[in-house]
């Protein structure tokens, strides 16, 4: 593994520099849209890019287009406070209305938020829901996880976020490692790795713990809602808990039996959640919402 410098998001570790470079021709990109050469353009983030969505808008068809949002902020683009502000984005074109709409951090305030805050939260269910929204998550590159179960010498990794457990056992709640392998490593050697809801929900820490061989404890995962991403975590294949105490009493009580069975449902759970996998879920709501029911998923 390299060093990866400081400024880089999570210090680059799990998803960055891990694509294959491939020979294409990613010139005149602009008159390939208009001219129609793309089977699929897809958004990646829609917050970074609707200045491009507003210059193609007029190439841009619903069997054509996928829009993806992964902002940890429920509302949808562009129905965030921070549009309101200001006249230019009064008029912005609304994606959902025209494209499928992939949306990560998915709450009743996503509806809420799409009705300018209008209606009360308790009606902001599948009534108020738009049509073309549909749920996303984050997902881990195959290679990334662990070929085989890894020798644990420990009960927790040294970088834990939440700051009460990390008080009480001394680990650390900042970012405590400069290479992903030094990372990894010590997820491997713990038995159970701490993660929750900061930002939003969902986070790559989530699937790092999993797919480094190590169970998830996930503090007060039964109050994400079910629209919102990380999906699939259940007391099957996790431990959620309150606060310390909580979390101890539930890791005691475990056999070693108990452990294993927690272990080998994590590392199912984390592998029906690849990248590859991920994309062929997206692809596939795209080609059903068009009508086509012969998508055979990409090419491994």
């Amino acid at each position: 593994s390299f060093p990866i410098s400081k400024p880089l998001y999570g210090n680059g570790f799990t998803v960055y520099r891990t694509l294959d470079d491939i020979p294409i021709d990613r010139t005149q990109i602009s008159e390939k849209i208009k001219n129609h050469t793309f089977d699929l353009i897809v958004f990646s983030d829609i917050f970074r890019q609707y200045d491009y969505l507003n210059q193609y808008w007029p190439y841009l068809k619903k069997e054509n287009t996928i829009i993806c949002d992964g902002e940890d902020a429920p509302a949808m683009f562009p129905y965030r406070s921070l549009f309101f502000k200001k006249l230019y984005y009064w008029n912005m074109p609304k994606p959902h209305r025209r494209f499928l709409y992939f949306k990560r951090e998915w709450t009743k305030k996503t509806i809420k938020k799409r009705w300018y805050s209008v209606p009360p939260s308790i009606f902001c269910g599948k009534a108020l829901t738009p049509k073309n929204l549909r749920p996303v998550s984050f997902s881990i590159p195959k290679e990334k996880i662990v070929k085989k179960m890894p020798y644990k010498t420990k009960l927790f990794p040294n970088h834990i976020v939440d700051q009460e457990i990390s008080k009480k056992i001394n680990g650390q709640s900042q970012y405590v490692f400069h290479n992903e392998h030094d990372y990894y490593s010590d997820l491997q050697s713990a038995k159970f790795g701490i993660t929750t809801k900061r930002g939003g929900w969902d986070c790559m820490r989530h699937y790092e713990i999993a797919a480094n061989g190590t169970v998830i404890c996930f503090k007060s995962l039964e109050e994400k809602p079910a629209t919102c991403s990380p999906h699939g975590l259940t007391r099957e294949n996790c431990i959620s808990y309150q606060n310390y105490e909580d979390l101890m009493t539930k890791i005691n009580a475990l056999s070693p039996e108990d452990y294993k069975v927690l272990q080998k449902k994590s590392i199912q759970w984390i592998k029906q959640n690849t990248t590859r996998v991920r994309a062929n879920q997206i692809l596939n709501n795209f080609y059903k919402a068009q009508g086509q029911t012969d998508f055979k998923g990409l090419v491994s």
